[in-house]
């Protein structure tokens, strides 16, 4: 067991310099404690792999706007790639949690489909030579 099990919400340190795609199970707003003696309500996100949720800066709604539109709801079960990026801010060294878009899977052959023939394509049969008259 670690500390950080105990903790509620995702850190940039969680995530152990690691880029990790995660799935977006739901958006809430609760109630933070960002400063002691002092409560804020927070749009927090939930993902289907972790349990603890990270609590969205304006970077990472805008960011989540920018790739899934203004309706929160659209952005439920979507993929989307978590990278901790070090940033100083008033003077002190931070590890804010980024939300990017989640890279693209390969294609392998075997999920490409083969391309039907068109009008500028010729079937896929072969050729015959060309015969001259003798």
């Amino acid at each position: 067991m670690k500390w950080s099990d105990f903790e509620h919400y995702l850190k940039g340190e969680h995530l152990n310099g690691r880029k990790v795609i995660a799935t977006i199970a739901e958006i809430v707003i609760e109630e933070t404690h960002a400063q002691a003696g002092r409560t804020e309500e927070k749009p927090v996100c939930y993902f289907k792999e972790s349990k603890k949720g990270l609590i969205l800066s304006p970077t990472n709604m805008r960011a989540l706007r920018a790739m899934f539109g203004d309706d929160v709801a659209a952005a439920i079960g979507k993929r989307v790639q978590l990278e901790a990026i070090p940033l100083r801010v008033a003077g002190r060294d931070t590890l804010p949690v980024r939300i990017n878009p989640a890279p693209q899977p390969a294609t392998t052959p075997s999920d490409a489909r083969p391309q039907q023939p068109t009008e500028t394509t010729s079937p896929t049969t072969p050729s015959e030579p060309a015969t001259t008259p003798a």
